[in-house]
């Protein structure tokens, strides 16, 4: 194909994901031997088949993760809004990470004392959640975004309520229709001007907290006479 995907890696700065001790400068790093792994298809019929599919016309669906904004929340904040008003056709969770505002564990995300969230989508208030999305439903929101077809005794391993809270948190706005994550279940967002807010109230914590928002999305790769004709999303 002559318009192949292009993949872009963008690394953080050293002193992101290092920390100098005893005044030492933070040195630089680099990453080695990074490949692209391929399935291909041996058999001459199947490759004829799918060769015909990507000529004619075909579509791969995936999902398309945007980082939308990173914000700093005051320690003293109780109250928090968080506006996301960009256009999807399926908009399937917003996930947001948190950290603290000076970063020793890259791979520790906090919990900043979020009681309750309320959610007003395009204009319309509590289009998800009825009563609010409580503090005790969002570990097993998390857990059927991340883990749906997980055996318990599997997701309680990579996932239990103790490391949740502790250093792994991710607040989860599931707004797909069905826990099957079938493709266009998500939230249609067309009135990017009211978009999706989202009222947090949580306690004071006791330093600033970092905060990712990320938007998942249904999308697709569209493929016409064996070239990529366009991305939808």
């Amino acid at each position: 194909m002559n318009n192949n995907p292009m993949y872009i890696l963008t690394l953080p700065q050293s002193d992101e994901i290092m920390t100098a001790q005893g005044g030492e400068a933070k040195g630089n790093y680099k990453l080695d031997n990074l490949e692209l792994e391929y399935e291909t298809i041996e058999n001459d019929t199947l490759a004829g088949e799918v060769s015909r599919m990507y000529s004619t016309g075909r579509s791969l669906s995936y999902k398309h993760v945007t980082l939308m904004r990173t914000s700093n929340w005051d320690k003293d904040l109780t109250i928090v809004n968080e506006n996301i008003n960009i256009p999807r056709k399926s908009m399937s969770a917003i996930v947001l990470l948190f950290t603290s505002r000076v970063i020793t564990d890259s791979e520790e995300y906090i919990y900043p004392n979020i009681d309750k969230v309320n959610l007003t989508i395009e204009g319309v208030p509590n289009a998800v959640f009825s009563q609010g999305l409580h503090k005790n439903r969002f570990f097993e929101e998390a857990k059927r975004f991340f883990c749906p077809m997980c055996e318990k005794s599997m997701a309680d391993k990579f996932m239990s309520i103790s490391k949740f809270f502790s250093n792994g948190f991710a607040l989860v706005i599931d707004l797909r229709s069905t826990r099957d994550d079938t493709t266009g279940g998500g939230k249609k967002i067309v009135n990017t001007q009211s978009g999706v807010l989202m009222e947090i109230k949580k306690k004071a914590t006791t330093a600033d907290v970092q905060c990712n928002v990320f938007v998942v999305s249904d999308a697709l790769l569209n493929f016409a006479s064996r070239d990529l004709s366009s991305i939808q999303y």
